[in-house]
Parts: C-alpha cells; sequence; structure tokens
C-alpha cells in the first residue's frame, strides 16, 4: 500500500522536510476549505456544525500565502542558475502546462455532470482558466503563482531590483490591491477576484517575504530556534490573537473577507502569524520525525491541488446520492480524504506507467518505488 503512495521515495529524500510538512498541513486546509463549500453549495445545513464553520472561516487566513512564500524562498538559487528566459519556460512547464490539462479535464467533467454538481459550467471556461481564473475552483492559485514569479523575476532579474526596490514593490502593489476592492465595495468577491491581476496585487507580497527570509530560513544555525518547543509557545499564542481578532472583524461586518481586503495591515500581520506557527510546527515535526504521512501529502501537494476538487465533488455526489449519506461531519471528513489520497494514488500509478506528461513538460527525475 504505501508503494502506491510512493512513500520511501519521499522520506529518504533529505531535502528541506520541514517544507514537505508545511505544504501537507497547507493541502489538507485547502481540501478541508473546499469541501466545506462544496456542502454549502449544495444547500446542507452547515451552520448547525459552528465549530467546523468556525475551522473553515478562520483557517483561510495563512494557508494561501504560505504556498507563495516557500516559492519565494527558493527564486534567488533559481535565478543564480539560469537566465530569466529559462525561467519563465521552465515555469510555464511546470504550472500553467498542467493549470490548462488538468484545468481542461475538470471543466469537462463538470459540463458533462452537470446536473450532480454545484458548478454551473459553458465552453468558453475553458478560456478562463487563463483569463478569468477565480471562476474556475482552485485553478486561480497556478494562474497567480505563476504570473507573481515571473513579474518578479523580472524585476529582479532584468531590471536587477535591489531588495529594497523589491520590497516597495511589494507594498505598491499590495495597497494597489487594497484601493481595488475598496474602491469596488459594494461588489461581491467573487466578482471582484475573477481576473487574475487583483490576486497578483494581493500575493505578491508574500512571494517577496519569502525572498526576503530564504537567508534566516536556511541558515543551519537558526534551526534551533525554528524546532523549540519554548518558542512554539509565544508564537502559537500569538497565532490565536490575531485568529480570535480575525474573526470576530469578519462577524462584525457580515463578511468573510473583510479584514482581508479591507484592513490589509491588520490582515497581514494575521496571515503572517499562522504561516509562523505552520513553519515553526513543520521544524519539529522535523525534529521529531512525528506524523511522517504529512510529508508524503506535502510533497504530493500540486498533484493533490489539480485533482482534489474533482474527488471532493465525486466523493459527495456519491455519498448522498447512492448511499443517502446526509450526516455532515462524516461527508466533510470522507471527501478530504478522498480528496487528498487518491490524487496521489493516481499521481503514482500514471507516473509508473509513462504518464507523467498529464502534470508536466518536464519528465520527472525521481524514482518511483512502484515497481
Amino acid at each position: 500500500m504505501r508503494d502506491l503512495f510512493n512513500y520511501r521515495y519521499v522520506l529518504d529524500r533529505n531535502r528541506y522536510p520541514w517544507i514537505d510538512y508545511a505544504k501537507g498541513i497547507c493541502i489538507i486546509l485547502v481540501c478541508y476549505r473546499h469541501s466545506f463549500e462544496g456542502l454549502i453549495n449544495a444547500n446542507f445545513p452547515t451552520g448547525n456544525y459552528p465549530v467546523l464553520e468556525l475551522v473553515n472561516s478562520s483557517l483561510v487566513t495563512f494557508r494561501m500565502a504560505l504556498f507563495f512564500i516557500i516559492s519565494g524562498m527558493f527564486i534567488s538559487n533559481t535565478l543564480s542558475k539560469k537566465s530569466y528566459a529559462v525561467y519563465f519556460v521552465d515555469r510555464f512547464k511546470v504550472i500553467i502546462y498542467p493549470l490548462l490539462v488538468w484545468g481542461s479535464i475538470q471543466i469537462t467533467l463538470q459540463l458533462v455532470f452537470k446536473n450532480y454538481t454545484n458548478a454551473k459550467r459553458d465552453p468558453l471556461d475553458y478560456l478562463n482558466l487563463l483569463l478569468m481564473p477565480r471562476k474556475i475552483e482552485q485553478f486561480w492559485y497556478l494562474n497567480t503563482l505563476f504570473m507573481v514569479g515571473i513579474l518578479y523575476a523580472f524585476l529582479k532579474s532584468v531590471l536587477r531590483f535591489r531588495m529594497w526596490q523589491l520590497m516597495a514593490s511589494a507594498f505598491v502593489l499590495y495597497g494597489l490591491g487594497f484601493l481595488y476592492y475598496h474602491t469596488n465595495a459594494n461588489m461581491r468577491y467573487e466578482t471582484l477576484a475573477y481576473s487574475f491581476i487583483p490576486d497578483l496585487l494581493h500575493y505578491y507580497i508574500f512571494f517577496f517575504i519569502g525572498d526576503a527570509i530564504a537567508p534566516l530560513i536556511f541558515n543551519k544555525n537558526n534551526i534551533k530556534y525554528f524546532n523549540s518547543l519554548k518558542i512554539l509557545i509565544p508564537v502559537f499564542l500569538v497565532f490565536l490573537l490575531t485568529h480570535y481578532y480575525y474573526t470576530i472583524e469578519n462577524e462584525y461586518y457580515q463578511k468573510g473577507y473583510y479584514v482581508e481586503f479591507y484592513m490589509p495591515l491588520s490582515f497581514l500581520v494575521i496571515a503572517l502569524s499562522g504561516c509562523a506557527l505552520t513553519i515553526q510546527v513543520s521544524f519539529i515535526l522535523q525534529r521529531f520525525k512525528w506524523l511522517q504521512f504529512l510529508r508524503v501529502i506535502g510533497y504530493h501537494s500540486l498533484y493533490i491541488y489539480l485533482m482534489h476538487v474533482i474527488f471532493t465533488g465525486s466523493t459527495r455526489v456519491s455519498a448522498t446520492k447512492l448511499l443517502h449519506i446526509t450526516n455532515i461531519p462524516f461527508l466533510l471528513l470522507f471527501s478530504v480524504l478522498m480528496g487528498v489520497m487518491l490524487p496521489i494514488i493516481i499521481y503514482n500509478i500514471l507516473v509508473r506507467n509513462g504518464m507523467w506528461w498529464l502534470y508536466s513538460l518536464q519528465k520527472p527525475i525521481e524514482k518511483q518505488s512502484l515497481s
């Protein structure tokens, strides 16, 4: 069974295990969010479960921000080895290409099974993978990650921006994102964010933060601070206080995204507190080699991200329509479990059988333990 998850290969890797831990935590939260929202859109009475609602609404602050931070941590090292043109092409191969492949697969399935899905699709949505990615569920992230990366690399590599200039550009773009949402305050969030531009403005700063803190994070002399149980306590308390504030402010204004888009500096602190806690927990898990299944999940996070909506949605529909299961906690747990496990299994089976081209234009170099 472990071979289906490429378990041995992942755990034998010694390259920054904490990153796999962090990605594993974040991708589980992503699956939880989309599974819970799927239940809401299917008209399940999720309001009867306030604790589940609280988890859904309060833990959205940092999971995507941390993905951008981790990606930004490697940009300087990458640009020291590659030209901007090569970087651009490589990013297209590993980000935009799988976005187009799996986005098209997901849209096609939603068109074919339109009577069973929450999404309302039409053929023009294939173009929206690039033009208005927020319309296509999770695929906005890959679109934004590509746009943020090539813009940041252009400023850093081609225009030779120094770190202070990159920091200034980050805060300028972040401020422009706030002005955009503030100017269009009467529009629904989904409508505001349909274009890729708002997300580019919003998440660029986290990519910069990743680049800025990389020397600190990758300095081996600092590991003793990151995996310290004593330091974890104040970091956790800051996380609790900031996220309590986030929750009560959103409830007061009755907008789930109010703090994020109308209180930008507050949100930045709140998001970074969640990122800091996740990074510290990941270092501690690395230190003690606890919960190593999270490493396996994190290693496969991109493939989970590409496919999880297909499996969380089909799991919910199958359980409710065929098995007549309506228990919300069970549906949520089962959907998350299938949304995490099935993409990993399918990825490893497909790669084993030479179908790596479904995920990238670059053939993977890792040794698959499947045999």
